[in-house]
């Protein structure tokens, strides 16, 4: 008998979906509404797929308020010497902490760690938790400056 995923765990499926689309706009090319009509087809259940267009909405509508955060709070660490799956990954988490109020930091950021181990290096995981944790702690200050 099929077994129906839990919402976390077809929330963490949209997500991982989510950084590989944001992944293959940087590096192959895609477009904002073709990797848009990739996240809905992907999402079978409505409300997974609501979720998701709110975080790849998110994502692409902050695409450069993101970087630059992300640029503010990574110390040595300038976007363009990141991996770009790691970037990516990045950009997803910020997003979902600054934009989504319906999911609490810690869980976006520990979603982001586990994306990073599975997806990413070794070292992904910790880079990943170290940055989002900044952004979650001065988002009061980064909010005011967007």
């Amino acid at each position: 008998m099929k077994q129906r995923q839990s919402v976390s765990a077809q929330r963490r499926q949209a997500r991982e979906h989510i950084v590989k689309v944001l992944y293959e706009m940087e590096i192959g090319g895609l477009e904002a509404a073709a990797a848009r009509k990739r996240v809905i087809s992907h999402c079978k259940t409505p409300g997974v797929r609501r979720f998701a267009c709110i975080l790849m909405d998110a994502a692409l509508d902050h695409m450069k308020d993101l970087d630059r955060i992300i640029l503010s709070v990574a110390e040595n660490w300038h976007p363009s010497r990141m991996a770009a799956l790691d970037r990516n990954i990045l950009r997803l988490g910020a997003a979902e902490i600054l934009y989504v109020d319906e999911v609490p930091d810690k869980v976006a950021i520990n979603e982001a760690i586990e994306i990073a181990k599975m997806y990413s290096t070794e070292n992904s995981g910790g880079f990943v938790n170290g940055i989002l944790d900044k952004v979650a702690r001065m988002q009061s200050e980064i909010r005011d400056n967007l």
